[in-house]
């Protein structure tokens, strides 16, 4: 295994090897803006997204949870989207995809999306406050699992559909600006969310 993150060593039993690796893993998500959430899962409630594994590369990785809560049946759903991440590079990596959240309640649903930001707010042409930043800062062979600890951030927009026209006319006679539309004419909204994780992959999945 090759290992450059933060902390690799190698160690037999940190694990009960006839147990679900899933069972192990915690995600801790803060969200902020429009929308105010603390998140707090473990086991099976955090949700891993994963195409390929190798010995230095997860292909289409992603993180996130769904929660409800009990008084309210309000549900969040946080996604970083999916990324190639390298375990070998100590800094922050930027994903190709956006991160998303989904509000519900019982008045609806609002979905806020890294492309709604980039559309509404982000004033890089690149895009590059849109995108998911994720850094792994523990990749540990455990012999039988490979822990990763990491933590992650991004922005994400909501924006009415359809828009209304008078945010449609004032997009287009500001054709080529950067963003797109005025947020507060078009009625947008915003969020940043940011998280820690720690997850074990089952190595019978290494390819």
């Amino acid at each position: 295994m090759v290992c450059a993150v933060a902390a690799c060593s190698k160690s037999g039993n940190d694990t009960d090897d006839n147990s679900d690796p899933a069972d192990l893993n915690s995600i801790s998500i803060t969200v902020e803006g429009d929308v105010n959430r603390q998140i707090e899962s473990r086991g099976q409630d955090v949700n891993v997204g994963l195409l390929k594994f190798t010995k230095t590369t997860l292909e289409g990785f992603g993180v996130g949870s769904i929660v409800i809560d009990d008084n309210t049946d309000a549900k969040t759903a946080v996604n970083t989207g999916l990324m190639e991440v390298s375990l070998q590079e100590k800094g922050e990596q930027k994903g190709t995809a956006t991160g998303s959240l989904t509000a519900e309640n019982g008045n609806g649903h609002m979905d806020y999306s890294g492309m709604s930001y980039f559309v509404f707010y982000d004033t890089d042409p690149e895009q590059n406050n849109s995108k998911t930043y994720l850094t792994l800062t523990e990749v540990k062979d455990t012999a039988h699992w490979l822990k990763l600890t990491g933590r992650f951030r991004y922005n994400a927009a909501y924006g009415p559909s359809p828009l209304s026209e008078p945010c449609i006319k004032e997009g287009l006679a500001n054709a080529g600006r950067i963003p797109m539309y005025n947020p507060d004419l078009c009625g947008a909204k915003k969020v940043k969310v940011s998280g820690n994780f720690t997850i074990y992959l089952d190595k019978v999945m290494q390819r």
